[in-house]
C-alpha cells in the first residue's frame, strides 16, 4: 500500500469565510488539473500547488483525491436538485417534472464533459471510492434517485401502484437518465444536441408509458425488481435468498 506523503504545517487552516474560500480554490484547482492532466497523472501535491496552499492544508481540506471528486458529485447533485425543484413548484404536468428532472443535470454538467471523461474511470468502477454505484457515494445516489421521485408524485395514474411498484419505477426512471449521462459524456454533436434529443425522445415513450404502469407491473415488475436488486440499488424482497457474490 503506497505511503501517504508526510505533510507538515505550522498553523491549522482556518475556518469561516475565509476557510471555505481556501476550500473552494482547492476544489476549483483540482477540478481543472484532472481536466487537464486526468485523475490519476494528478497528485495532491500538484493540487496545492495550482491553488498556492501547503500540501498540509490541501489534505486538511481534502483528505484524498476522491474526497475532491465527492464534493464535485455534491456540489454538481445539490445544483441539480435545486433546478428541478424549482421546475416542480410551478408545475403538476408529469413531462414537463420529469424532463426538468433529466435536462437539469444535463444542463449543470453542461461544461464539464472532458471531468467526466478524464474521471470516467473511477465513476465507473464499483470498488473505487469515487464510484457513483459505491458506497461512499450513497447518500449523493439517494438524493438523485429522490428528485424522480418527488418528479412522480402529482401523477394520479400511479396512485394505484403499492410502494415497492412505485420504487421499481423511480429506480428505472434513475437508470435511463444515468444512461443519458453516460451518452452525454460521449456525444460530440454541436451544445450536446443528441443527448437533448435522446432525453425528448425518451419522455414521449415515458409518458405515455406510464398511465399503463398498473397493469404492467404486475406482469413486469417483480422480474424489473429482480434485476435492479442485482445490481445492488433495490433491497431484495424479505425472506427472499441474497443473490452469490
Amino acid at each position: 500500500m503506497p505511503r501517504r506523503p508526510r505533510v507538515e504545517t505550522k498553523a491549522k487552516p482556518s475556518k469561516g469565510p475565509k476557510g471555505e474560500e481556501t476550500r473552494d480554490r482547492i476544489h476549483a484547482a483540482a477540478l481543472s488539473l484532472f481536466r487537464k492532466k486526468g485523475f490519476d497523472a494528478t497528485t495532491m501535491r500538484d493540487v496545492a500547488a495550482a491553488a498556492g496552499v501547503a500540501l498540509g492544508a490541501a489534505y486538511y481540506y481534502f483528505p484524498s483525491k476522491e474526497a475532491l471528486v465527492l464534493a464535485y458529485y455534491e456540489r454538481t447533485q445539490a445544483q441539480s436538485t435545486a433546478r428541478a425543484e424549482a421546475v416542480f413548484a410551478t408545475t403538476s404536468d408529469l413531462r414537463t417534472r420529469i424532463g426538468a428532472a433529466f435536462h437539469a443535470r444535463v444542463d449543470v454538467l453542461a461544461h464539464d464533459r472532458k471531468l467526466l471523461a478524464a474521471l470516467f474511470r473511477s465513476i465507473a468502477d464499483p470498488s473505487a471510492a469515487a464510484s457513483i454505484f459505491g458506497k461512499q457515494t450513497g447518500a449523493i445516489r439517494e438524493e438523485s434517485i429522490e428528485v424522480f421521485e418527488r418528479a412522480l408524485a402529482p401523477a394520479p395514474e400511479l396512485a394505484m401502484l403499492d410502494e415497492a411498484a412505485r420504487r421499481v419505477l423511480v429506480l428505472a426512471l434513475w437508470s435511463l437518465h444515468m444512461g443519458v449521462i453516460l451518452y452525454f459524456i460521449h456525444d460530440t454533436s454541436p451544445k450536446q444536441q443528441r443527448t437533448r434529443a435522446l432525453v425528448d425522445s425518451s419522455l414521449d415513450l415515458v409518458v405515455n408509458l406510464l398511465p399503463l404502469a398498473p397493469g404492467l407491473f404486475p406482469v413486469f415488475g417483480q422480474a424489473i425488481g429482480s434485476i435492479l436488486a442485482d445490481a445492488g440499488l433495490l433491497a431484495p424482497p424479505r425472506g427472499a435468498e441474497p443473490a452469490p457474490p
